[in-house]
């Protein structure tokens, strides 16, 4: 281990924290950087490390807040978002690095604060010729820069300036610049978890599972078997944690009562430096009354990689909080592409790999451009084309339709979003609005019809053109480039567009074969009305005037 991560590990064990050196050891992955490794066969259900509460740091534990003082705290909106943790952090590195601190309470996760990294590959770092690379893709509007800077020029800099004696005029260039912000943001963003406040609440439920406040360990550090999987994924901050519990009453009672609680994001010493890799999660981060806990999860092999997981996101997302992606075996023959009510394959088999957790998001008005033309003939379509959409958003429509990866679907039929298809298909000049406002809601149909597949082909056609680079395979091309050119950073790039563009190209190779779905049912729907319509026995043929209502309207479908 280097000098910064031995400090660590003294400073964890002298502080509360426990480790089991003899199962877990730190070191160098290449490719991936620090991270855990098994040190010998590790049982699923095993203790790895644990630590006290007080050792995690968050707004709820630093000292900071209570020394600029509550009060003012609140007036420079710090307990709202991420920005009074940044603050901290900020303050905490600045103490970390200088010496002659007068403040006695600063400088706790002085050693921990020393073995973060210093520099990060997440798009906040990117500059904008590398993000053009990226263009097309969903990631770029949620890199969040503008905003994040905004709230350091209006949040931020104006406490720091009110509290010299805590912000040092000499350490402000180095260590609460906008640089030293986004530093910050970014240790956050890719390393922090969610450990919220341990209730009562929390007690009892653990107790009606059949399990003590001190969560049934034994003495050997393991986990007995009826051990509740209380570990469950937060999208809110960076990494896998125990389920969110209700947190106590904020101060601010006209609060929104859904909204999280920013003190519960906590930077978690030990716990992030686990790696994650996609579908490789062998340990979570679990919640005790007084410490939390890593546990295995699963049997982890000497030698091995010890992961925490992530809640296996998009590469996109990878990218963005954490600098990475995720490449692995994707389902070669697409099986689980097909579509419902077809028999043949989605075209195109994913050979190469992959992130099974890509998507493709379809904003809203991609497929009011696409409908607007079929509306040309109405004197008031583009009233009518309103109505419908403020009806869609009162009734709770999204306005971004997301296409998954038919990896997931495996075992089952590849479907197109429904609320894709019920947007459509509201929109469209044939549908009855007064009769969906009538009834409160669309009428249901399993399969789009020509119409909506028409709109739905033009929308994904437009999509897709919206992306930098070639073509799938030509992305793929510049993947397997050895060019000195190609840095890691446009490889990165490469990967989630092109993981964008399969989902794309099966979604539309879906569209194709409903068309030739349809196509088909109404071939055989025609061959058998021209059946029933042919000669009988004395040789005349029903006149197509005579046929039956209902077979010539299901014709005509």
């Amino acid at each position: 281990m280097c000098g910064d991560i031995d400090a660590f590990m003294t400073w964890f064990q002298s502080n509360g924290g426990t480790v089991d050196l003899h199962a877990m050891g730190i070191t160098e992955f290449p490719g991936s950087g620090r991270g855990a490794v098994a040190l010998c066969d590790i049982p699923a259900d095993y203790t790895l490390f644990s630590l006290p509460r007080t050792l995690t740091l968050s707004t709820r534990t630093s000292s900071l807040p209570h020394l600029f003082g509550l009060n003012k705290w609140r007036a420079h909106k710090l307990h709202k978002g991420w920005v009074g943790l940044i603050l901290c952090l900020m303050w905490e590195d600045a103490c970390a690095h200088e010496q002659g601190n007068s403040i006695s309470e600063a400088g706790l996760w002085s050693p921990y604060i020393l073995s973060l990294p210093e520099t990060f590959d997440t798009l906040m770092f990117w500059s904008e010729h590398e993000l053009e690379e990226l263009r097309g893709t969903s990631v770029v509007d949620k890199i969040g820069r503008q905003d994040a800077e905004r709230a350091y020029h209006e949040s931020l800099v104006p406490a720091i300036e009110t509290a010299p004696s805590l912000f040092s005029p000499h350490h402000l260039p180095r260590w609460y610049s906008l640089e030293a912000y986004h530093r910050a943001g970014s240790r956050i963003l890719s390393r922090s978890f969610t450990v919220s406040r341990w209730t009562s609440q929390d007690a009892e439920e653990q107790n009606d599972d059949g399990n003590d406040e001190a969560g049934a360990h034994d003495s050997e550090g393991e986990l007995e078997a009826n051990e509740p999987d209380n570990a469950n994924t937060s999208f809110g901050s960076a990494m896998d944690v125990d389920e969110l519990t209700p947190a106590e009453d904020h101060e601010d009672e006209d609060e929104d009562e859904d909204e999280d609680d920013p003190s519960d994001i906590a930077m978690v010493p030990m716990a992030d430096l686990l790696n994650a890799r996609w579908g490789g999660e062998n340990a979570k981060l679990f919640h005790e009354p007084k410490i939390l806990r890593m546990v295995s999860t699963k049997s982890i092999k000497k030698g091995e990689q010890i992961f925490n997981t992530y809640g296996d996101l998009p590469n996109g997302d990878l990218l963005r909080r954490y600098g990475h992606v995720d490449l692995v075996p994707l389902n070669a023959d697409t099986n689980a592409a097909r579509t419902a009510g077809v028999d043949s394959h989605i075209n195109g088999a994913i050979a190469t790999p992959g992130n099974p957790s890509d998507v493709v998001e379809i904003k809203a008005n991609l497929v009011v451009e696409a409908v607007r033309a079929r509306w040309e003939t109405k004197g008031n379509g583009e009233r009518d084309i309103a109505e419908r959409i403020e009806w869609w958003l009162d009734e709770g429509g999204d306005d971004i339709f997301v296409i998954p990866h038919p990896n997931l679907q495996i075992g089952i039929s590849y479907e197109l979003p429904r609320e894709l298809i019920s947007f459509t298909r509201l929109l469209l000049p044939s549908t009855d609005f007064e009769s969906v406002l009538k009834k409160g809601k669309l009428s249901k149909s399993k399969q789009p019809d020509a119409e909506v597949l028409g709109v739905l082909e033009e929308v994904l056609r437009t999509r897709e053109a919206m992306y930098a680079g070639g073509t799938v395979e030509e992305d793929e091309q510049l993947l397997s480039s050895s060019s000195a050119s190609f840095t890691t950073r446009r490889r990165h790039a490469t990967v989630v567009r092109v993981g964008e563009k399969r989902v794309l190209r099966i979604a539309r190779d879906c569209v194709k074969l409903l068309f030739e779905a349809l196509q088909k049912n109404e071939n055989r729907a025609g061959k058998k009305d021209r059946q029933n319509g042919s000669s009988d026995g004395g040789g005349m043929k029903r006149g197509a005037g005579t046929a039956e209502p209902g077979r010539a309207k299901k014709a005509r479908q």
